[in-house]
């Protein structure tokens, strides 16, 4: 922690960045991996060349509250442009890799963007026609140089950096973050320089961490998430980021980083957890989850040669992980906990090692300036100083949903007797069956995604007599025979059925003959299932479930 003052004192992330760039001039801060050898930036290093940065924008034309966009892989350059701009009091708008170019287009015109940094991860013809004429395009990567008006290593090694400390109002707008727009367009998230980073500011005392942390960047920064876990926490904790070079080495560079705090969602967690099962054997496997203390001797060398033994504090976010993986991977010895936040609100709730609950998303994380409470309906409601300005350009839409200084998260939950929140689904996910009964699809996908053959699922029943389970297996379990996987999956549909209300269970499960991702358009960029599309695309298989007696369907 800075030892001239509080950390009170820099509650915006530019304040605290300049306080380590003082005290901490020579220590390594940004790391990038790079075929496996490390290229490292120091405190001083950053500040020079986003100072550089904010100079040539300035020199560009541009002025303060101007929109600038970044479309680029998680490096050291996409967090020295978002200092440039909180430098020049420019808006940063993140736009994701993986968005459809027509998403890309509107978020560029939608947000007024007059600007952009890519590292050639989008179509910049395309991007130049949405901009305003003359906006410039700066390429961080050489490699797209040609086709960009100003290349990063040009401006450093010719621009003159802004001088002294330039600090924007606090209340002031420092990004737009565009929602992953599960039912139309994304929303641009408004944070002032004060709302979204104040979320970051109590991280450090949470998880831990100081400068001698390691946080591993790979989720896209464009998240709100992965921006305030790990850049902001970074930053407030002046612990050093190490970003992944791309998703083929990220078990190499986690093992070479040997993180001591990893955010991950929890795909990645299942994934883990299915290559020490395969490493294992089914066998081994579950005697270890028969006998705790075995199972915690077998965590040490299995966590080391993952990497992830010096990890002191794990958390799952952005989607549902189920009690069994947070058991298993505490019964190993990994203190992995789950959260509840959204863009709108990060500051929601945490479990922690003093507080953790499993099957609850934990306790309000700020428990002075904020607070949570559940509305007649349900519905979660948070208030807290990181809750955001508004919907940019959208005031109808804000002020439905944010009333009286509480955010209406869509979420639906409750609290128990000592303040634990449990999240129970999304209040637009619940649907009606056949028989006129309401389903919430979370809770029981939440039950079934203890199976350790299954990567994704979504259950569905609109109009149907009883609902049916889509699920997708992991790489483990595609290897392995067909009558072993359809009669675990059959074991589980049953057990999860006999835990449930009658109108919930499930008729049958479908194993879909692919997995859904960003690429064949059944998941956000954010990596959120886009439930009607999925419903969509496997219509046939579902009608098939009205003539099919055995419980379990493959494509």
């Amino acid at each position: 922690m800075p030892n001239t003052a509080a950390l009170e004192d820099f509650k915006t992330p530019l304040a605290m960045f300049y306080q380590w760039e003082s005290e901490r001039p020579d220590a390594t801060w940004l790391n990038m991996s790079c075929h496996g050898r490390w290229q490292s930036y120091t405190w001083s290093d950053v500040g020079e060349q986003s100072r550089k940065i904010a100079a040539a924008l300035q020199v560009m034309g541009l002025q303060p509250g101007d929109k600038i966009g970044v479309c680029a892989a998680n490096s050291p350059h996409w967090v020295m442009t978002d200092l440039a701009c909180m430098m020049g009091g420019f808006v940063l708008v993140p736009i994701y890799a993986t968005m459809t170019s027509d998403k890309m287009i509107y978020v560029a015109e939608h947000s007024d963007m007059v600007a952009l940094f890519t590292d050639g991860s989008l179509n910049i013809a395309s991007m130049r026609e949405a901009l305003p004429a003359g906006s410039p395009i700066i390429a961080i990567s050489d490699s797209c140089a040609s086709l960009c008006d100003r290349s990063w290593s040009d401006i450093i090694a010719n621009e003159t950096p802004v001088q002294g400390s330039p600090r924007p109002a606090a209340d002031a707008l420092w990004t737009i973050v565009y929602t992953s727009g599960t039912t139309g367009m994304p929303k641009g998230v408004m944070h002032s320089h004060s709302t979204l980073p104040y979320a970051g500011f109590g991280l450090p005392p949470i998880a831990g961490s100081d400068t001698e942390s390691r946080l591993l960047s790979y989720l896209p920064l464009a998240h709100a998430g992965e921006r305030v876990l790990v850049e902001l926490h970074a930053i407030y904790a002046g612990a050093s980021i190490f970003f992944n070079e791309n998703k083929d080495s990220f078990a190499a560079d986690m093992k070479a980083v040997r993180p001591t705090f990893l955010f991950a969602v929890p795909r990645i967690w299942v994934n883990l957890k299915a290559a020490i099962v395969s490493r294992l054997g089914s066998g081994v496997w579950q005697g270890l989850q028969n006998n705790p203390e075995h199972a915690l001797q077998a965590g040490k060398p299995l966590l080391e040669a993952m990497g992830l033994d010096q990890c002191t504090f794990a958390f799952s976010g952005a989607a549902p992980i189920s009690s069994k993986d947070l058991q298993t991977w505490q019964s190993l010895g990994l203190p992995l906990y789950e959260g509840f936040g959204q863009s709108e609100c990060m500051s929601g709730t945490i479990n922690t090692g003093a507080n953790n609950l499993i099957g609850s998303v934990g306790k309000i994380i700020d428990k002075v300036s904020g607070d949570l409470k559940i509305a007649d309906d349900g519905e979660i409601l948070l208030r807290a100083p990181s809750a955001m300005v508004g919907y940019y350009k959208n005031p109808e839409k804000t002020a439905e949903t944010v009333v009286d200084g509480w955010v209406f998260t869509g979420d639906k939950g409750h609290l128990d007797d000592e303040g634990f929140l449990h999240i129970t689904g999304r209040v637009k996910e619940i649907f009606k069956t056949a028989k006129g009964k309401y389903v919430a699809p979370a809770p029981v996908e939440n039950k079934f995604s203890a199976c350790p053959h299954v990567e994704q699922l979504c259950l569905v029943g609109s109009g149907l007599p009883q609902t049916v389970l889509l699920i997708t297996l992991t790489e483990a379990s595609m290897g392995l025979g067909r009558e072993e996987v359809t009669a675990s999956l059959e074991q589980y549909r049953q057990e999860v059925n006999h835990g449930i209300e009658a109108h919930e269970r499930m008729s049958h499960v479908i194993v879909c003959s692919e997995g859904w991702s960003i690429e064949n358009l059944l998941l956000t960029h954010t990596l959120k299932i886009l439930r009607d599309d999925v419903e969509k695309r496997h219509r046939a298989s579902i009608e098939r479930c009205e003539d099919e007696v055995i419980g379990i369907i493959w494509e």
